[in-house]
Parts: structure tokens; C-alpha cells; sequence
């Protein structure tokens, strides 16, 4: 049968609209209440932008068990929220309002029915007569009707009726609402009127004998009756949004249907509708439940019959329709005058524009998204893009962007892209434009012509790969990712829109244009002439020239002066003057901190070197240096920028590989013992290293204190002979303290199994603190190598001048070229080699982005005391592990060519092999002798594939290159807290023989089944728990089941006002309970061999007993243990049931008849 249309509000129903939220509060009601705290913050902003309501009220109702709480009482009321001049003392403001709806609490309920007649009573209490109030009523019960309330003495049903028919109760109306067929009337005819939208819950809508005084309530006041069925908050705050929208008389772009999570109730026929006189009138039973014509109760057969005839009734005369943005525009009543041309008022109020950014801003800061499934928001937000004149414009669009960026879903940050895409097509308005221009100024043009293809060649019908970028068309290029210039000057888009520069056509008059062109229009084919690059036009050229790839398209100011620096940075001749004329116009606004997006390198970079382009050019034309005023940046900006750009890029060559000249380390090397004194000990020719000062011309082998006599001869007679001269062979071993690094010979390498420390070193902390040294011993250094050689001072006198080592003098190779970075160099040398950082200015160098860092420190400040690489002559050279460099000065100038060229050293991550910046590669392991590096992203998915429910990967606890455990902070970074799993050690020494889980629960590793059971890779488990654990989910599960059996019991004992609701509470909690235990519980079957009762908690089906039977689970037959897999791989599919098999072949067979 056809939906009968709603009876309509009459042409005289007031202009004036009043908006009151009524919400039962009660306990069942939490999504509902959490839901206005999203939907009170639209509705606000929508009802300001549309000027749709006066006021907006908030009132919530509970029941009479409540009445007696001075807290989170029966009724609760935000007082009125005036939205036109707010002189009123009475009214709240917007903040008071949500803050109102974010602290009710859903408490109390006692019986099923709710005081829904109260809650309307207080209601109308608070109407006023020359406005129609719009009605929201949100509930999940029925009133306190007679034919569905408690009626037992005490009951909230009396206490209801006595409270409603004192004379003077709100406002004199009180008895009205007593009955809720005068208190429907009362809404509707009275001297204050209302509209009531019912917004029920799905399981009261699924009840017409409940539902049925809504949908009552709803035709009677002209409003409409919906049911939710999705009961999430934010689905309830949509569907009111769109509900008031539809009201409103605004719709969504586009003919598409919009499906809703809503049902729309409304009654077929309404002939008797107006007849009813109360409640309890027969006549109501096709609408409501309003009488039994059972009188006994004692009669339950009887009454049940009538109740089922009454259920009939009410359901032959209630058509029900799922609800889409077609059935709202056709069925739900509208506001008398629906909401004018928004985009008009904008136009012309210049209060209502600041209204509108005001609201703009306020709705992309709480919540984005709402923006795209509002039309009103929507067209606003169109408007001000349009409205190139707004300085707030630029603002709010890069706001929506970086807030589009926030939002954690994919798909939904997806879809707001494309929105905002479609917000920004000006096809229309640069058409315009287009066709405005005289035809005097059409000439010289450009324009992309469709005939000329400039990628390689590709069979008919093939599709572009959109990931291959180099390939890729430029008219494929989608909106957003040609605006990007306007947020981002990175390689990767300068490279996009390079293409798009570079494969323009350009006709310098009409007799250029090639004749497929010129018949066309410009709707067809955009010619976009040069003459808009003028103070005149506005700079519009280089602000829709991207119309000409992508229709629409437009920059604003800043991004299209952006486009020009990069068409001056290529040297694109035709477009040079018009570019030089959009920068030297905008030459002063480059310096402002309110626009973050310019302060990166990359940004800067591109201007300098569109200002260096300009200036080569101009130089090299007009034979002498340009003045400050003709460049196309001003002199202190072009040094304020070239220096963030070097410290920019400084910090990003801190692990760029140098090459650094420093002397040799001897490692155990055998060569020329050199020169040698012989001792007066034990008369051997003893290295001049090995002597001590002031002990009578012993070596320090005697000089030394021994309390093994054996091991003092052994050791002293070690490596050497009476024979031995300076052209002996030697060990040469180099002190590892930093500080000394020393060299000097060895006479028992083979006992020296640690680093080499010196005897001076090494009794350093023997000394009092006063008289410790750095660098403790007598040494002079080479003239050539600059190595320190121990040389005792009693000897001093043996020296040749000028003094060469060892090493040198027989013409060893001692300068060694080793690799090294400025990072490195800066901890062991300090900064100021790299980094003129005078009072320290920057407190956290190279830490923090280029916008950070002028903010903060300040422009003449970053100026007068940054500098990188600064010219100092400190006269102490750089050091790599205490050992002068000696190219220092070819190693600062690798560095810096390295900044200037704006780059830095990529290597391939070891693991993935892609090739990423140095800065984002790390050490595999961190452990010593391991020197593989890999990227974050492959050390995340390396260390994080255990998770915590799931098996353990033992393999993911070590170095995937050298097999170790990882240093436990790279574990810790990236590991997922795997480190810290409980027994990790015993599921590792375990690994051969058991595949282990991470439980879920007690975070401990427990075995989860042998690997002899799991042939191959186990299914995957999630939120894993272990035995114990799971039994003691079971027991609470119990303990629950039993608690609620002993509620259900007690509640049996209460009086009847309070029984139903508790039992009702009792035994929902007692069907969750259950629930929870049945999960819990795992299933007992018989040992075939000894019959014990057997529960599988985990594993495969294969069950041993402790009886020596091997079983299968699946079956409950019993096998010998050679011949249970088959069993389980030919019946059963496998080693789990319902698996699929492993597939054993005949071959192995074998394997189960030994």
C-alpha cells in the first residue's frame, strides 16, 4: 500500500524557530547522550549559518526513582542558548550548551517506561508563544501510558499522574500531559506550539505496542517518527544532522540516494486519527495500544488473545520504509520557508562572511569530515574558496588540508581528499575570465595541444601505470596533486609541474596558432594569454595556467608565484617576462612567518635560484653587477634564505661519507723494532718504547713488579735475543685510550687478547685524581705521519732531527685514507668546526625544522650568530679517534659541496635495497663486527613481527645478517615488547622442538604445540591465550554466570515498582555471562584407551594420553603414533579439522611403516 503523505504545516505557522533536544537520560541511554556531543557542535553552526532557530535548549528526563537526586535528578535543563542579540540575562552560551550535554549521565530507568510525559510537560513549560518549537525527542522506552505502565501502589505510573494533575505544575499545563492523547494535542493546538521528530531506538521500533504513542506523538504534531538502526553516537549524530537538513529544505549535491541509518514510521490510514479522546479510547488501538477488552487479568489466555488481535491492528495500519535522502525530501515535513541562497547572503553581508569563516574554522578544528556530508557547509565552503578577495581564505584551505591529513582512516581520508578536490574547480570563473580578454591581448598565448603526445609510445587501449611517474601523461595529473605546489616544493612535484611547463605550446600571435587550434574555443582547447600577467589582470596568469592540463584549476597568489620561480629555475624562455614580472611583483612577501609553508629548503632553494637565474641572465645582457632593487629577491632576504638553506642542508650531510687522510694504526704489525737500548737488567736489546725513565736503564720488563718468577722469565725472554739491532722484526701494537693513542712494541702479542692499552694508561686510576692525565705518556710525534711514538726522556738524547717513526723511516704506507662524517667528527672535535653557534642561539642544532628554528631564534639573531663552516683559523686540527686529520681542508670542502648542491649521500638499506638518505638508516643490530644497515621501515618489520596473541617468530629475535641478539634498545624500539615477553629465554632454548605464543593475557611466552604436530607453518592464531589464563577467564566467567543467578533471585524479592527492571538487568547480565562461558569452555571427550575425560585446549588434533594412547580429537579413535598423520591428512583434510591437507605423497609412506 503507498505511503499516505503527512499532514503539512499550515501556511500560517510562525516564522520564528525554536530548537529543544529532549533525551531520556536514562540508563540504556549512553550512545544516545554520547552522541550530542557531536551533533550539538553542527547543529550550532549550521542553525548560526542558516539563522534556522533562535534558540536552542537541551533537556533531559529520567524517571520518578530519580526525582528525590539533587544530582543527575529526574529532569535536567541547559537553559536556552539565544543565537540572535544574547542580551538576554537568562541565556547560556554555545560553550555552556555542549558542555551541558557532555556531562549527563546515563542513571536510573527503575521500570521500562520512562517519564517521556514530564520530560514533554517541562518541555512546553519552557516554549514560548511567538516562536514553534522544533522537538528532537530521543528514547529507547515508552511513556507511562496506562496500557504498558506499572500500576502497582508506589509505582512511577502514580507518582507521574499525582505530579502532572496539580493545577499550578509547569506553568498551569500540567494536567494536559497526564494523558498523552490531550498532552499530543496540547503540543499541536495549544497557544505554544511544537513539532516532534521521535528519533527511536531500534528494538522500541521493532515493539508497536511500545513505538506506537511516537509515532502517535509525531503525526500529531506535524513532525515525524524514525528509528535508528545503527545505534553508534556518531551515526545518531548524522542522521539528526541530515534530518534537520531535510527539514530545512537543503539537500545534498546531485541526484545519487543517500541511504540512512533510519527507518521512517507513518500510519496508513488516519481517518479516526482526530476521533480519539484519551488514552484508554478503543478507537486508539489502530495507532496506539490503548485498551483490552479483557477486564480480568486472571484470564491470560484472553488477554493474550487480544493483545496479539491489538498487535495486529496497529501493525495492518504502520508502513515502514528504510530511509534515504529521496524519502526525506519527499515525506519529512519542511520548515515553512525554506533556507535562502546562502552563497548571495555571503556576497553581499559582510557580517555574515566573518560569520561564516568563524564557523568554517570552528567545524574543520572539531571535525572535518562533516564538512563533505553537509550541503550547507559544503556550499559555504565553496563560497570562500571562490571569494579570492578573503584574507582568510588561504588560512582556512590550508587548515582543511593539514586536518584532512589527520585523519587516521584511510578510505575516509581518501574520500575528503576527492571533496576537496571538487571544491576547488573554477572551470566556470576562468572561462570567464578567458573570454573577458580584449582581442588585442590575446597574443602571445599558451595552451597544451591534445595532438602532441609526448610519452612513449603504447599499444592501443593500454592502460597508464598511475605509480609510474615518469611515464605518466600530464593531463592525468589529478587537482590535488598539481595544488600541492601550494603546501610543498619537493623534487617530486617541481619534477610533475616541470613536465607540465616544459610541454606547453606557445603562439606569439594568431598567425602561430596552428589552425586545429584556432577553430577551437577555449572551452575546448584554454589559450591562456600573457597579457594576464599584469598588475591590471590581477597576476592571473600563472594562477589558472594549470587550467589548461587539468579544466578548473586554480593557484592561489603565493603557490603561482611559486610556479613562475620554477619556470624562471628552467629557463623557459617564452614565459621568462611574465614570470620575472609575478616574483619582482611579490619580491616583499616572501619574508612572513604566517606562512609556514615557505620555510623549508626546498621552498627557498627554488627562489634562490630563480634569483640566481635572473641575475646570471641580466648580468651576463647588460655587462655589469645589478642593483639590489632590479633582482627578484631583496638583498637581506636572499642572504637570510641562502643561510637557512646551507644549515638546512648541513644537517642533512651529518652522515654524508668523507674521506679523511689520518696516520696508520699498527694492529699486531711485525716491522723493524727500531731503535734499541740495551738493558742493564737483563741485557737485552730491548725497543726504546719499552724503557723506563728513572729506573737505572731498565726495560720495562724488569722495571715491573712479579709475583710469578716463572712467568717473569718466560715473559722476558719472549721474542727477543742478545742479537737483536734496530732492523729486527717486531710486534707494533697502538694504545687504544683516545686521548694517548701511543705506539710501541709488543713482546707478547699472543697473550695480548684485548685491546692494547699502554703501561701508562693502564696505571692511570692507580694515581691520585690530581696527578691523572689524559695523556700520560712520553711520546714524540712523527714529522710525517704525526703518529706519537713512546719515547722515555732519559733517552731523548738519541733522537734524530727532524724525527720520523719506525715505520716512516723504512718506508711504510702510514697515511691511511678511512671514511668518516661530520657527525662523527662533531662528538669527538665538538660543533664549532661545522656550526658558528655564538650564545648558543640554537639550543637543539640541526633537531628541529627551518620554521622552528627562525621562529624561534629570529631573523636578525639566526643572521648574526649561525653560520656553517665557518672561516676560523682555532689552530687544533680535527681529530678521528685522537689522530689528526691531515686534508682537513679538502674534507670541509667535500662537505660543503655536498650543501651546495643541495643534496645529500643516499645507500641501499641491506635488507630491502632501496636506496634511501643516510639519515634513515641505522645499525641492523648494534652489535660489534655487524656493520649492515637497513631503514626504519625494514627494522619495524623485521624486529615487529611478533605481536602479543600471536606465535612467536624466534627467527625475528636476531640480526637477520650476522644471526645475534640485537642490542636491547633497537629490540625495544622496534620490537613491539617482545622484549619483555616473560619465559622469552625458554621459548628460544625450546625452538627445535616447540612453537611458542605470546600470550595475550599474562604477556608470557607458553608453548602453543610441538613442531612435530605442525608439519609446515601453523594457522595463525589472535589474542592467544595460554591455559591458564584461559581457565581463569572461565572462572570469572563462572563466578559472573552464579552472581547473576543470586541477582536474579533477589531481584525476584523486591517490590513490583522495582522488579521488573532489575530482573529485566539481571538476566541480560545472566545471558552474557553464559555467553562469555560457552566461548570459554572447551569441550571434554573420552580417551579411547583409558577413558579419562580429555579437553583439548590447544594444538593440533593429535592426542596423546598419559596412558600411551594416541588419538584423534576430530574422531576419537585410537592409532599407533606412526600412523596417526595419515589418518589425520586422509580423513580429516589435514592436521587441524577442516584444514586443508598437507598433502603427503605415496614416498612417504615410509616415514609411518618403520
Amino acid at each position: 500500500m503507498p505511503l499516505q503523505p503527512l499532514i503539512m504545516a499550515s501556511d500560517t505557522a510562525p516564522e520564528v524557530y525554536d530548537l529543544l533536544i529532549l533525551v531520556d537520560a536514562t540508563y540504556s541511554m549512553f550512545n544516545y547522550l554520547e552522541s550530542l556531543k557531536t551533533s550539538l557542535p553542527k547543529v550550532i553552526a549550521l542553525s548560526n549559518l542558516t539563522n534556522s532557530f533562535e534558540r536552542i535548549g537541551l533537556l533531559a528526563y529520567r524517571d520518578y526513582s530519580e526525582a528525590n537526586r539533587n544530582k543527575d535528578g529526574m529532569l535536567e535543563w541547559s537553559g536556552w542558548f539565544d543565537q540572535t542579540d544574547g542580551s538576554d540575562q537568562n541565556c547560556i552560551t554555545a560553550d555552556v550548551l555542549m558542555d551541558t550535554a557532555s556531562r549527563l549521565e546515563p542513571i536510573g530507568g527503575g521500570d521500562y517506561p520512562e517519564a517521556t510525559k514530564t520530560g514533554l510537560a517541562r518541555a512546553y513549560s519552557l516554549m514560548r508563544k511567538d516562536a514553534t518549537t522544533m522537538i528532537l525527542l530521543y528514547t529507547d522506552a515508552p511513556p507511562h501510558c496506562w496500557m504498558v505502565a506499572d500500576k502497582d501502589r508506589g509505582s512511577n505510573y502514580h507518582a507521574e499522574q499525582a505530579a502532572l494533575n496539580v493545577t499550578t505544575s509547569y506553568d498551569g499545563f500540567g494536567p494536559y500531559f497526564s494523558d498523552w492523547v490531550t498532552a499530543c494535542k496540547q503540543l499541536h493546538e495549544g497557544p505554544r506550539k511544537a513539532h516532534v521528530f521521535c528519533f527511536l531506538d531500534e528494538d522500541l521500533a521493532s515493539r508497536p505496542m511500545n513505538s506506537g504513542y511516537y509515532t502517535y506523538l509525531s503525526t500529531i504534531t506535524r513532525g515525524a517518527c524514525l528509528s535508528l538502526t545503527d545505534a553508534k553516537p556518531n551515526s545518531i549524530a548524522q542522521a539528526t544532522v541530515d534530518v534537520l537538513l531535510a527539514w530545512m529544505g537543503t539537500e545534498k549535491s546531485g541526484t545519487e540516494k543517500t541511504s540512512m541509518p533510519l527507518k521512517l514510521f507513518r500510519y496508513k490510514n488516519g481517518d479516526n486519527i482526530k476521533k480519539i479522546k484519551d488514552e484508554k479510547d478503543a478507537i486508539a488501538n489502530s495507532y496506539f495500544w490503548a485498551h483490552n477488552p479483557v477486564k480480568n487479568a486472571w484470564q491470560r489466555q484472553l488477554v493474550s488473545q487480544a493483545e496479539a488481535a491489538a498487535k495486529e491492528q496497529m501493525a495492518a495500519n504502520l508502513a515502514e520504509v528504510s530511509v534515504d535522502s529521496t524519502v526525506l525530501r519527499k515525506y519529512l515535513p519542511k520548515k515553512s520557508t525554506p533556507v535562502g541562497e546562502l552563497s548571495q547572503k555571503y556576497a553581499k553581508d559582510a557580517r555574515y562572511r566573518q560569520l561564516v569563516v568563524e564557523q568554517m574554522k570552528a567545524i574543520i578544528e572539531k571535525d572535518v569530515t562533516s564538512m563533505s556530508l553537509n550541503p550547507v557547509f559544503g556550499s559555504l565552503w565553496r563560497t570562500v574558496c571562490n571569494d579570492r578577495d578573503n584574507p582568510a581564505r588561504d588560512e582556512l584551505i590550508t587548515a582543511f588540508g593539514l586536518h584532512i591529513e589527520k585523519i587516521a582512516n584511510a578510505e575516509e581520508k581518501t574520500r575528503m581528499k576527492n571533496w576537496l578536490e571538487e571544491s576547488y574547480d573554477y572551470a566556470a570563473e576562468i572561462l570567464e575570465t578567458l573570454e573577458s580578454i580584449p582581442d588585442d591581448q590575446r597574443f602571445p598565448c599558451v595552451f597544451l595541444d591534445p595532438t602532441i603526445e609526448f610519452q612513449q609510445a603504447r599499444n592501443k587501449g593500454e592502460k597508464y601505470d598511475e605509480e609510474d611517474e615518469k611515464n605518466r601523461p600530464i593531463t592525468a595529473f589529478r587537482r590535488d596533486e598539481l595544488l600541492e605546489i601550494g603546501r610543498s616544493c619537493d623534487g617530486r612535484i617541481l619534477r610533475r609541474l616541470g613536465k607540465v611547463l616544459t610541454r606547453m605550446s606557445y603562439a606569439e600571435s594568431l598567425a602561430d596558432l596552428p589552425a586545429h587550434i584556432a577553430a577551437t574555443t577555449n572551452k575546448e582547447v584554454p589559450k591562456i594569454p600573457l597579457s594576464l600577467a599584469s598588475a591590471q589582470n590581477k597576476w592571473q596568469f600563472w594562477k589558472i595556467l594549470l587550467h589548461i592540463v587539468l579544466p578548473g584549476t586554480m593557484l592561489a597568489a603565493r603557490p603561482a608565484t611559486v610556479l613562475a620561480a620554477l619556470a624562471i629555475r628552467i629557463g623557459l624562455k617564452p614565459l621568462m617576462d611574465p614570470a620575472c614580472a609575478a616574483m619582482r611583483f611579490w619580491r616583499d612577501k616572501w619574508n612572513n612567518l604566517e606562512v609556514p609553508e615557505t620555510w623549508n629548503s626546498s621552498c627557498l632553494g627554488l627562489l634562490l635560484d630563480a634569483d640566481a637565474e635572473y641575475r646570471k641572465q641580466r648580468h651576463d645582457g647588460e655587462g655589469a653587477q645589478l642593483a639590489d632593487e632590479d633582482t627578484l629577491l631583496l638583498g637581506s632576504d636572499r642572504e637570510l634564505f641562502l643561510r637557512l638553506v646551507t644549515y638546512q642542508h648541513a644537517g642533512a650531510n651529518l652522515l654524508t661519507t668523507l674521506k679523511a687522510d689520518v696516520g696508520w694504526t699498527p694492529e699486531k704489525t711485525q716491522m723493524p723494532v727500531g731503535p734499541v737500548v740495551v738493558c742493564r737488567s737483563c741485557k737485552y736489546p730491548r725497543s726504546i718504547t719499552l724503557m723506563v725513565d728513572n729506573s737505572g736503564g731498565q726495560c720495562g720488563m724488569c722495571a715491573s713488579h712479579w709475583d710469578d718468577a716463572e712467568q717473569k722469565k718466560r715473559s722476558t725472554e719472549s721474542n727477543v735475543s742478545k742479537d737483536d739491532n734496530e732492523t729486527s722484526k717486531a710486534t707494533w701494537v697502538e694504545c687504544s685510550v683516545r686521548t694517548c693513542r701511543a705506539q710501541y712494541v709488543c713482546y707478547n702479542p699472543n697473550d695480548l687478547n684485548v685491546r692494547p692499552k699502554c703501561h701508562y694508561c693502564r696505571f692511570q686510576k692507580a694515581l691520585p685524581e690530581n696527578k691523572q692525565s689524559d695523556d700520560p705518556a712520553p711520546t714524540m710525534e712523527c714529522t710525517k705521519c704525526l703518529s706519537k711514538i713512546i719515547w722515555p726522556k732519559d733517552w731523548r738524547y738519541l733522537v734524530s732531527k727532524p724525527f720520523e717513526c719506525t715505520a716512516c723511516f723504512n718506508n711504510r704506507q702510514t697515511i691511511v685514507t678511512v671514511e668518516t662524517y661530520a657527525d662523527q667528527l662533531s662528538k669527538e672535535n665538538g660543533q664549532s668546526w661545522l656550526l658558528r653557534n655564538d650564545d648558543n642561539v640554537l639550543k637543539e642544532p640541526f633537531k628541529r625544522s627551518l620554521f622552528h628554528t627562525i621562529t624561534t631564534v629570529g631573523q636578525e639573531n639566526f643572521i648574526a650568530n649561525v653560520e656553517i663552516l665557518p672561516e676560523v683559523a682555532s689552530g687544533v686540527p680535527l681529530t678521528i679517534r685522537g689522530k689528526a686529520i691531515r686534508n682537513e681542508s679538502a674534507l670541509k670542502d667535500d662537505l660543503k659541496s655536498w650543501i651546495q648542491r643541495r643534496t645529500a649521500e643516499k645507500s641501499a638499506c641491506s635488507l630491502c635495497f632501496t636506496y634511501v638518505h643516510n639519515s634513515r638508516l641505522f645499525p641492523a643490530c648494534r652489535r660489534r663486527g655487524c656493520h649492515q644497515q637497513i631503514c626504519t621501515d625494514c627494522l619495524a618489520g623485521w624486529y615487529g613481527l611478533n605481536s602479543a596473541g600471536q606465535i612467536i617468530n624466534t627467527a625475528a629475535l636476531y640480526c637477520p645478517f650476522c644471526r645475534r641478539h640485537p642490542a636491547a634498545r633497537t629490540l625495544a624500539a622496534y620490537g613491539k615488547g617482545i622484549h619483555a615477553v616473560g619465559d622469552l629465554q625458554v621459548a628460544i632454548a625450546e625452538k627445535g622442538q616447540w612453537i611458542y605464543a605470546w600470550c595475550y593475557d599474562c604477556g608470557k611466552a607458553n608453548r602453543l604445540m610441538e613442531r612435530e604436530c605442525a608439519r609446515g607453518a601453523p594457522d595463525a592464531v589472535d589474542k592467544w591465550k595460554c591455559e591458564p589464563c584461559t581457565l581463569s577467564d572461565l572462572e570469572k566467567a563462572r563466578i559472573a554466570e552464579e552472581e547473576a543467578r543470586q541477582a536474579i533471585a533477589l531481584a525476584e524479592r523486591l517490590a513490583a515498582r522495582e522488579r521488573e527492571a532489575a530482573v529485566a538487568e539481571a538476566r541480560r547480565r545472566l545471558v552474557a555471562a553464559q555467553r562469555v562461558r560457552k566461548e570459554l569452555e572447551c569441550p571434554v571427550k573420552e580417551c579411547p584407551g583409558c577413558k579419562v575425560p580429555t579437553q583439548k585446549t590447544a594444538g593440533c588434533d593429535h592426542m596423546t594420553c598419559t596412558c600411551g594412547m594416541h588419538w584423534c580429537w576430530s574422531c576419537g579413535k585410537g592409532f599407533e603414533a606412526n600412523t596417526i598423520y595419515r589418518h589425520l591428512d586422509r580423513e580429516h583434510g589435514g592436521l587441524y579439522t577442516g584444514g586443508e591437507g598437507l598433502g603427503f605423497d605415496d614416498y612417504d609412506d615410509d616415514e609411518y611403516d618403520d
